[in-house]
């Protein structure tokens, strides 16, 4: 999908809930703002979502690399008015988590729960449309799940 096509899927409108279960990640696309274009970010977010395979347990609320038991990013998911499109989301906290505090307060991310088995996200750091979004990733349940 093109990353308009990517933007028109996020803003649908229809009722959503916080997904179930262990989704294994998949990097999309890089969106084109100046934030989401400098080094400090984009080396650091390559090096997580586009070379390193992730996922996210919605059951443990927990971010993963390689496998669910190597989880960290604790995160509190609940649906709220996206910061970064004009329309709602699974929007995830990160205050609950065990990470340092400056990496608390800099994550932050939104998923659309597409269907069952799919969820659509936007990845970034914690600050306003233009500066904090700055990817497009999927989330695929696991079959295993």
């Amino acid at each position: 999908m093109s990353v308009e096509e990517l933007e028109a899927a996020f803003g649908h409108r229809d009722e959503i809930r916080v997904p179930r279960g262990v989704h294994r990640g998949h990097f999309l696309a890089w969106l084109d703002n100046p934030s989401a274009r400098q080094k400090r970010w984009r080396w650091p977010q390559r090096a997580g979502f586009q070379w390193t395979p992730f996922g996210v347990d919605f059951d443990r609320n927990l971010w993963f690399f390689f496998t669910p038991a190597v989880a960290m990013g604790r995160f509190e998911a609940r649906v709220e008015r996206s910061r970064w499109r004009g329309t709602d989301a699974v929007v995830l906290r990160y205050e609950r988590s065990r990470l340092p505090l400056a990496f608390r307060r800099i994550l932050y991310d939104e998923v659309k729960p597409l269907d069952d088995g799919l969820v659509l996200g936007i990845g970034g750091s914690n600050a306003g449309r233009g500066r904090g979004d700055h990817f497009f990733f999927a989330l695929e349940r696991d079959r295993r799940d």
